[in-house]
């Protein structure tokens, strides 16, 4: 599954905490009582294949060279549940080539998530033990951005000197944002990344600001300083949001920090992360236009 740009630094974060589990240094499981499996994944309402690695906590590393290696192989079942529907999916096992050479189980399913739903994945040996995590989908139920209404210059240019704060009051976590210009049904798709701040009602708010894009978006069409854009007719917002879970210590997203031993992590009898990734969209629209003085309806 290709994997959205959004989420690269996220999957960033979760690849070294990888790395600090399975190769630097590796957990005894006599010394490390109750602790089975390291997993890594998490749930994302934005699409159907989900993937989740799965690493066996033994004496020694995961360091898989070759599918013929001993520990190509692994004694654990995934399944996840909807624990509001009781629903149960048992995930498929692959084998797979990583970046640096080296092999990983990936436990993959395809089922769409629902905003709100606690989801929990249990990984099972076949003695029964269970390595487990839940993650809830962030659900947002309908808010509206403040302001719900955005200054629309109709014509964008770098001197419209336009900039719109917004706040959304139940975001609480934004991973990234994009924001697409609606420019008389040709769309501009601009990535904001994770701009702003937390504002004072424990939401989220940051800039648009639509003079600071009017290159990117005349950059697009491939026009010059003076071509005109076309006529502006919405802006549209996506928003990535991220579950409690995700929260870093002290909010600091700090790939050092978090890769230390128990800093970022949900599993029980186990190590590793387990989240769940949500969507918030709203569209702003253009009011109508004034009719020119002295026309006729």
């Amino acid at each position: 599954m290709e994997l959205l740009r959004a989420l690269r630094i996220i999957l960033l974060v979760l690849l070294v905490l990888v790395g600090s589990s399975c190769s630097d240094t590796f957990l005894d499981p006599f010394e490390n009582e109750e602790t089975y499996f390291s997993i890594y994944g998490y749930l994302d309402e934005l699409e159907r294949d989900h993937a989740v690695r799965v690493i066996p906590v033994t004496r020694f590393p995961e360091k898989i060279l070759s599918p013929s290696d001993p520990q190509a192989t692994i004694d654990a079942q995934v399944t996840s549940m909807d624990v509001a529907t009781g629903n149960v999916i048992t995930w498929w096992h692959d084998l797979e080539r990583l970046p640096d050479g080296t092999y990983g189980h990936i436990f993959r399913s395809n089922f769409m998530v629902r905003p709100g739903h606690t989801y929990r994945l249990e990984v099972t040996r076949s003695d029964s033990i269970v390595t487990w995590a839940e993650t809830v989908i962030p659900r947002h139920g309908s808010p509206r951005p403040i302001p719900d209404t955005l200054m629309f210059p109709y014509e964008v240019s770098p001197d419209s000197g336009l900039v719109g704060r917004v706040r959304l009051p139940e975001v609480e976590s934004p991973w990234d944002v994009v924001v697409t210009y609606d420019l008389q049904g040709r769309f501009v798709r601009l990535p904001y990344g994770r701009p702003g701040n937390k504002s004072e009602d424990g939401g989220w708010e940051f800039d648009i600001d639509m003079g600071a894009d009017a290159p990117r978006m005349r950059s697009y069409f491939g026009l010059d300083s003076s071509t005109p854009l076309p006529l502006l007719h919405a802006i549209l917002l996506q928003v990535r949001v991220l579950d409690a879970n995700w929260d870093p210590p002290r909010g600091i997203f700090d790939p050092e920090l978090l890769a230390q031993p128990g800093s970022l992590s949900n599993v029980v009898n186990g190590n590793g992360f387990w989240g769940g990734v949500g969507l918030y969209q709203y569209v702003w629209n253009a009011p109508p236009r004034s009719a020119p003085s002295g026309s006729k309806n």
